[in-house]
């Protein structure tokens, strides 16, 4: 949950996820415990209603940790967050699936009478609409909370009911409601998480860092303090670079440059008529100085990247990699 434990990899893409999924368990199990040592304080009835307000507190507490682990926040931020995210989650949560209720009574035939009679009925028809109700209301909710787009929030809300409702319905008939409602839990925290946002890019900064010779694991940043343009320059120039390796080492004057735009695109741009090639999996880009070209050769850079100047004896290797900006001091 913390910056530092998120590398530059697909892991960052689940993180969120995974954050969601943890809490929702966390949450579910704290429904059942309270259930198992005090016992229910509502109707038969309300049972669904209240467990898809659980999955909307544990979703929304997910939320807020991830946030406010991957920035840090002020002592109000998370009082305010503890005050009415989470618990905010649960009650709009609990309204949709109240609202889908009482639609499903009156547009499904005969669903007012099988409520009565059998209250903890697991069948799609009867709960679809409480399902995708609750699933709406939380994405708008949490849409709200973010300042993000509440249609984009919606859209990703009423998937997750979507999806919950399918394992819950599933899972039921396969199973029981008890292993029911936790893989519905777990879904529906899951693809709130995959969905709706990941591990932001600008949490993170590009390095380049010496493999070889006699300044080996020497490194220095390629992205400024500030967010925007940014590039370096490797070479054995005597002044003025921001790497700079011995010529011994095949490095000359001004060899190659790693830039990076306002966009996060890292480039590496070859400056030298001597040997630079750019290695990725089952990739090899020559980057040597065309003369009859009016601009440099350029490649785009992604984490792992190796870059080799210089041939034989007199070579050098660089590694281009993402690092946490909390960790580049």
């Amino acid at each position: 949950m913390n910056i530092r434990l998120v590398p530059y990899t697909w892991a960052r893409h689940i993180h969120v996820a995974l954050v969601c999924m943890c809490t929702g368990l966390v949450a579910w199990w704290a429904l059942l415990a309270f259930c198992a040592v005090k016992g229910p304080v509502w109707s038969a009835t309300a049972d669904l209603n209240v467990l898809l307000g659980i999955m909307g507190l544990g979703a929304g507490l997910g939320a807020l940790i991830v946030q406010g682990t991957l920035e840090p926040q002020s002592k109000k931020w998370w009082k305010k967050g503890l005050l009415f995210t989470g618990p905010g989650a649960f009650l709009v949560t609990h309204l949709g699936a109240g609202l889908g209720a009482i639609l499903t009574a009156k547009m499904v035939p005969g669903a007012q009478d099988d409520f009565a009679t059998a209250p903890l009925l697991s069948a799609l028809k009867y709960a679809l609409l409480s399902f995708a109700f609750s699933g709406l209301f939380f994405g708008l909710w949490m849409g709200w909370w973010r300042k993000a787009s509440l249609a984009f929030y919606g859209t990703v809300g009423l998937c997750c009911g979507l999806a919950s409702a399918m394992a819950w319905h599933l899972l039921s008939g396969i199973l029981d409601l008890y292993y029911a409602s936790a893989f519905a839990t777990i879904v529906w925290c899951g693809v709130f998480g995959f969905l709706a946002w990941g591990v932001p890019t600008r949490l993170y900064a590009g390095w380049i860092r010496v493999l070889s010779g006699s300044r080996f694991g020497w490194r220095v940043r390629v992205d400024g303090d500030e967010d925007g343009p940014s590039e370096i320059v490797a070479g054995h120039y005597p002044r003025g670079l921001d790497l700079w390796l011995p010529a011994e080492e095949g490095a000359r004057e001004l060899h190659v440059s790693v830039a990076v735009d306002g966009s996060k695109r890292y480039t590496a741009r070859g400056m030298s008529l001597y040997p630079t090639q750019v290695k990725r999996s089952m990739e090899k880009v020559d980057l040597r100085y065309d003369p009859d070209r009016p601009a440099p050769l350029e490649t785009p850079l992604t984490s792992g990247d190796l870059v080799t100047i210089g041939d034989g004896q007199a070579q050098a290797v660089l590694e281009f990699v993402m690092l946490p900006r909390k960790e580049d001091q």
